[in-house]
């Protein structure tokens, strides 16, 4: 048997009857109820209107996800009634259940604060400790819609995210940080793709958004959850962005990249490739056709050149021009001597792509170190691996060419460089190292701009000396009323996860724009990573990190299958259980519904509704039942509410999770209420 609840929206007036019942038989003060969680759903305008509160208790789900994370063993679920309780003796209580160190932190830290860093350091904020306690219990599906809670591009990130969680991951300290991407990305490989119900557009207003990116489709994946109609607007004839067109296949495969978005689009966002928007649709036509807000998240397609002599020899191309040819299917001919310029993760994919495309010799020539080039370790070790030579600090004076066509780059060594607050470099040359690196073909990788200067034109966007729009950097609203940027648009070329969190930032925005509420929120006390303090147990044995496996090097020369090759579950599962949950709580991390409360004691000074336990011992309904005057409430075994109550489905405001399901059944409101 299971106990369940009931919840009629129809009849609710939203009176407070229960809430002020709730905390008199519970001997809490009278005063703001944010004791407790209560979803108040509201719709409508006078004399349409509908109110109704909704006191959210744990909700004694059929598997409860709570019960497989505690790391303490303290959460069961009871046979006799489907009642979830917690041992007292076990569990932690209001502490953290985790390594955190609470006396090291500050003192106006709160419980709900207590997270940890890696968790802090991703821009997205993805649940990391959560879905990894999942991962060691085997619940590898249930992990995937964690993480899908914050993270819109799950499989794209588990293979090209900059990871900055985990140089944050304490468990360095007892050997090497936990391989969080490579978890996230077997999880994504592992589970099935089940694309989601097309959610109801529940609000007026549609959104328009120009660019399919990451940022772009983090907004969309935000947006349509919260029940606006979404279109994205792509000018290129594939969805995704520089995700399409800017990152190889083997390190992101294309049919990887589209079960993403083909989750995406699954909930109701439309995308239309092949539409520009500028000057033959221009953000004045977006309105016209009933867009009340738009975001342009354009990307940063437009490589740069050095600025030096005969740089515009035949032969010297940018790096993103190259990328989109070949990824976009075209005829791409390669140098047998081919130099990349720059450092960074474009310049890599450059010179690994030309390898595969048939050249014999590839050079990588930089300004930085080779300890301080901005590409990840791993990607340099693999192209070195695939054979490209590495000129670290290297400054450039000038392509040499014959004929027209190029046949080198002159260079000087460097004792050092450094980056000013705009990005530019200032060069230590060391006198007399001039050297001139053999060449028939010259990549340049050193940089990025948004192509925004014809959008600006027609529309009357402001934009910066640097070439991005002008957006306030709290809000991303622009200096037209009803637009806002995202992205590299904005910050210029930054990472895949932070364009993700700046497009998800953005669509937090529009939100509160399209409801008629001021946009500048109260800032949030800042929390670091720093901030974290752990201390590791004494006992923590050293367990070394899972190797991810690789495509033999000479299995990689003359295709663009996937190098990384993804964890086995067995070692997924190893990894995972690496993990020394720094922050606790895991019980609440992982609940679908943000509401664990398992109090089977009396009169508990409950923080969310304890389901009245102690009255159903008694044969009495729980208080909130009893004190409805318009008996909105009822509570029983689930089989015979349902059967009482036939018409029940999802109420308004409420979604069930795909995780678990609960033991509470809604009838929605779904008739006008007659004015008072």
């Amino acid at each position: 048997m299971q106990i369940g609840f009931y919840f009629d929206q129809t009849r609710c007036s939203g009176c407070y009857a229960c809430a002020i019942a709730c905390k008199d038989w519970h001997d809490v003060p009278a005063g703001p109820a944010n004791w407790v969680r209560v979803l108040c759903s509201e719709g409508g305008k006078f004399p349409e209107l509908f109110v109704s509160h909704l006191a959210i208790p744990c909700y004694h789900c059929a598997e409860p996800v709570c019960t497989w994370v505690c790391p303490n063993e303290a959460i069961t679920k009871r046979d006799e009634d489907g009642v979830v309780v917690v041992d007292r003796e076990k569990c932690r209580g209001e502490h953290p259940c985790g390594i955190i160190l609470e006396k090291a932190m500050r003192p106006d830290f709160t419980y709900g604060e207590f997270e940890a860093p890696c968790q802090i350091a991703c821009p997205a904020h993805v649940n990391i400790p959560g879905y990894l306690a999942l991962i060691a219990k085997g619940k590898f599906k249930e992990a995937l819609d964690l993480i899908r809670r914050r993270m819109p591009l799950p499989s794209v990130c588990g293979r090209v995210c900059l990871n900055p969680c985990e140089a944050e991951c304490r468990r360095q300290e007892v050997e090497q940080p936990i391989a969080i991407e490579a978890l996230k990305r077997f999880v994504t490989d592992y589970v099935p793709q089940e694309l989601p119900e097309r959610l109801p557009q529940t609000q007026k207003d549609k959104v328009a958004i120009v660019g399919s990116g990451s940022a772009g489709l983090a907004a969309a994946y935000d947006l349509v959850r919260n029940g606006y109609g979404v279109t994205i607007f792509e000018s290129l004839p594939v969805a995704g962005g520089m995700l399409s067109v800017g990152v190889p296949q083997y390190r992101l495969p294309r049919e990887v990249l589209k079960r993403d978005i083909d989750y995406i689009e699954a909930l109701g966002v439309e995308i239309r490739t092949n539409t520009p928007v500028g000057e033959r649709l221009s953000l004045d036509d977006l309105f016209r056709q009933g867009y009340a807000a738009i975001l342009l998240a354009l990307g940063a397609h437009r490589g740069q050149k050095l600025n030096i002599p005969d740089a515009d020899l035949e032969g010297t191309i940018v790096g993103t021009a190259f990328m989109r040819d070949v990824n976009l299917g075209k005829e791409v001919k390669v140098g047998q001597e081919v130099v990349v310029i720059g450092g960074g993760h474009v310049a890599f994919d450059c010179a690994r792509t030309a390898r595969r495309l048939g050249a014999a010799e590839v050079h990588v020539a930089c300004l930085e170190s080779q300890d301080d080039m901005p590409a990840e370790a791993s990607v340099i070790e693999q192209g070195e691996a695939e054979g490209i030579l590495i000129h670290p600090s290297r400054t450039f004076t000038r392509i040499w060419g014959e004929a027209g066509k190029v046949t080198g780059v002159e260079c000087l060594s460097l004792r050092n460089v450094e980056f000013d607050q705009d990005g530019q470099p200032h060069v230590d040359v060391i006198e007399g190292t001039e050297d001139v690196l053999p060449a028939d073909m010259v990549i340049c990788a050193v940089g990025q701009t948004p192509e925004v200067a014809g959008l600006a034109k027609v529309s009357g966007m402001e934009t910066t000396k640097r070439g991005t729009i002008a957006a306030d950097l709290e809000t991303l609203a622009t200096s037209r009323r009803g637009v806002f940027a995202a992205g590299d648009a904005v910050y210029g070329p930054t990472s895949i996860i932070k364009a993700i969190a700046s497009g998800q930032k953005a669509a937090f925005y529009i939100n509160r724009y399209l409801q008629g509420d001021v946009l500048g929120v109260q800032p949030k006390k800042t929390i670091k990573a720093a901030d974290i303090k752990v201390e590791i147990p004494t006992g923590v044995e050293k367990q070394e990190r899972q190797s991810m496996p690789l495509l033999p090097t000479d299995q990689r020369a003359s295709n663009f299958e996937e190098v990384a090759l993804a964890f086995s579950p067995e070692a997924a599962v190893a990894e995972a259980k690496r993990c020394l949950n720094c922050a606790g709580h895991l019980c609440k991390d992982v609940c679908p519904y943000d509401a664990p409360q398992f109090g089977a004691e009396e009169n508990a000074k409950i923080q969310k509704c304890d389901f009245c336990l102690e009255r159903w011992a008694q044969g009495k309904n729980p208080i909130c039942i009893d004190a409805c005057p318009l008996r909105a409430l009822d509570a029983g075994p689930l089989d015979e509410l349902k059967a009482k109550y036939e018409d029940i489905k999802e109420a308004k405001g409420f979604t069930y999770s795909t995780i678990a399901i609960p033991s509470i059944v809604f009838k929605p409101q779904n008739h006008k209420l007659s004015p008072l």
